[in-house]
């Protein structure tokens, strides 16, 4: 989904609880086994199994129904509010676990994360090469511009026309009033480099209008990942198929 700001930018973005860049977190479980148990016990670097990172205008609320749905089924989760006005302060927000998803524009700041996740899980997400932004895979992948206007601030506010349209078609009950403006510099800096050690998995969302299958298979093709997942999903599964997202993560987590 490209998106145009005012001024000559050309943006490809997609949507595409929490304390100031904190995470929610629900209480230990009793996990004994499995590979983010035995990495948190084995590592100590807290207490998250795995952690979700929204993309563009969203926060951790867009992860409640998924998150829930892996708590029962034994993990520990955090769904952090991710907000900063460069994509070095996005990553640097955010707690260290070893199973990570990242959702579209997510899948950028989780590359960023040092150190890597153990498993890192692409969610119809930015698949970048170190020096990548969103803005060179948007013209490296060209995609019809569209014009966002900004606020005050200068951040991109999605009218909920075009967020029904490309985020939730298919989602009957999304709440469009909790998206939120977002800010433009994670959108313009380069990832840093090198390209870290970690397993990564990709879900290619074949219903998606954000970002597009054929841009999804594109950035596969430059930047390769060790697992390749499809799915009959448009660009926001954790709403319209919570159940089957939280199912292939734990399947992965395992």
């Amino acid at each position: 989904m490209a998106l145009l700001g005012h001024g000559q930018e050309h943006l490809q973005l997609v949507d595409h609880a929490r304390s100031p860049f904190g995470c929610h977190q629900a209480p230990p479980c009793g996990r004994g086994q499995g590979l983010a148990a035995r990495a948190v016990a084995g590592q100590g670097r807290g207490m998250t199994d795995i952690l979700l990172i929204h993309g563009a205008w969203h926060g951790g609320w867009c992860w409640d129904r998924t998150a829930a749905l892996l708590r029962a089924q034994g993990w520990r989760v955090a769904c952090p509010d991710v907000a900063g006005d460069t994509l070095a302060a996005c990553a640097a927000a955010l707690s260290w676990a070893p199973v990570v998803v990242g959702h579209s524009l997510g899948g950028m700041l989780a590359e960023a994360m040092d150190p890597a996740p153990r498993v890192l899980i692409h969610l119809c997400s930015y698949l970048p090469l170190p020096g990548d932004s969103v803005a060179s895979l948007d013209r490296l992948i060209p995609t019809p511009p569209r014009n966002w206007p900004r606020d005050d601030l200068g951040r991109l506010v999605l009218p909920p026309d075009a967020a029904r349209a490309m985020l939730y078609d298919n989602c009957a009950d999304a709440d469009l009033s909790r998206l939120r403006p977002q800010p433009v510099g994670p959108l313009r800096d380069p990832l840093p480099g090198p390209r870290k050690q970690t397993t990564r998995h990709y879900v290619l969302c074949n219903r998606d209008r954000a970002i597009l299958p054929a841009a999804q298979r594109a950035m596969l093709d430059r930047a390769p990942v060790d697992h390749l997942h499809h799915r009959p999903w448009g660009h926001s599964p954790f709403q319209s198929d919570p159940q089957g997202l939280a199912d292939l993560i734990n399947a992965i987590a395992r």
